[in-house]
């Protein structure tokens, strides 16, 4: 019996173990991935990574202007790759030493909440466990929406993409100017891959500023990076220009090509088979509904994060 059973180890999940832990109740945490979660395995940290290699790169390129010469220079892509999950492993391992630290359990599978504080895992730490309260913090995963092609070989997620890495393409298309789709524009334009951007809102970074995306839009352009704004895209195909994404911009269709795409459309709530069938928890929309308490319809179990 637990006070706290965390279901995933990401920045909310494991902060919240770690500060339940110390504030002295018995607290385990299950991940059935990597400790750190999207942040320090498939989301920020490997993209400032990469980005910093690109950027290191980049001013070497160009720096011949103010008399540095960088002869034979080159962006080893698996050597780029390898670094960022050096970093991550680091960083990982570093979230796990805090856990322990703190007197958390850890707990290695996937968990299913079976009943109002009850935990079932699969794993490496199978068992059936029970706690006073429920914490759920299993994040989001990228959204692969139902357009036709988007399922050919060579489309990816942010996911995917960061688990290849080599070689370096020679060009790459991006659905989505969000974030994530604007961190992998910079970086591949960097090493000098041709990456076109498409957005279907007006502007880039839609959710933000309007100078913000305005300004990075022109930014991007300087760099080589083809930007589409409001046009939503078709279908994909694939070609012998290669794979092939047809969009409809202001009522003009227009096709753009690439060695690869990236689907970066957006991300969804992940809470796939954490409950019982018989457990339904309420919802809003594809999220999980919780009051000003972060409590969900199912007593004793919260909802917190993406």
């Amino acid at each position: 019996m637990f006070d706290l059973l965390v279901i995933g180890a990401g920045p909310g999940g494991y902060t919240a173990a770690a500060r339940a832990a110390k504030l002295g109740l018995s607290t385990a945490i299950v991940e059935e991935r990597s400790w750190g979660g999207t942040c320090l395995n498939r989301g920020c940290i490997p993209t400032k990574t990469l980005l910093h290699a690109s950027e290191v790169y980049r001013s070497a390129a160009d720096g011949a202007a103010i008399g540095i010469h960088a002869e034979g220079l080159q962006a080893d892509i698996p050597e780029i790759f390898a670094y960022k999950e050096r970093i991550s492993r680091q960083l990982c391992g570093g979230v796990e030493s805090l856990l322990k630290g703190a007197g958390v359990t850890l707990l290695r599978g996937r968990a299913v909440i079976t009943a109002p504080g009850s935990v079932r895992v699969t794993g490496e730490d199978g068992g059936d466990y029970e706690a006073r309260r429920i914490l759920i913090a299993t994040g989001s995963v990228p959204v692969r929406p139902p357009i036709p092609g988007l399922d050919l070989p060579g489309v990816m997620t942010s996911d995917e993409l960061l688990e290849g890495g080599d070689s370096l393409y020679e060009s790459l298309v991006i659905m989505g100017g969000g974030v994530i789709g604007v961190e992998f524009a910079t970086f591949y334009a960097n090493l000098g891959c041709r990456v076109t951007l498409i957005e279907g809102m007006d502007r880039l970074l839609p959710t933000m500023d309007r100078e913000l995306g305005q300004n990075l839009g022109q930014i991007l352009k300087k760099q080589g990076v083809e930007v589409l704004t409001s046009a939503m895209v078709r279908r994909g195909e694939q070609t012998p220009e290669g794979l092939t994404v047809h969009v409809d911009q202001k009522g003009k269709e227009k096709a753009v090509s690439g060695e690869k795409v990236l689907c970066a459309i957006g991300r969804r709530p992940c809470w796939d088979g954490l409950f019982a069938p018989e457990l339904v928890p309420e919802t809003r929309g594809r999220s999980l509904l919780v009051d000003e308490d972060f409590r969900t319809s199912i007593p004793g179990v919260y909802a917190i994060g993406d």
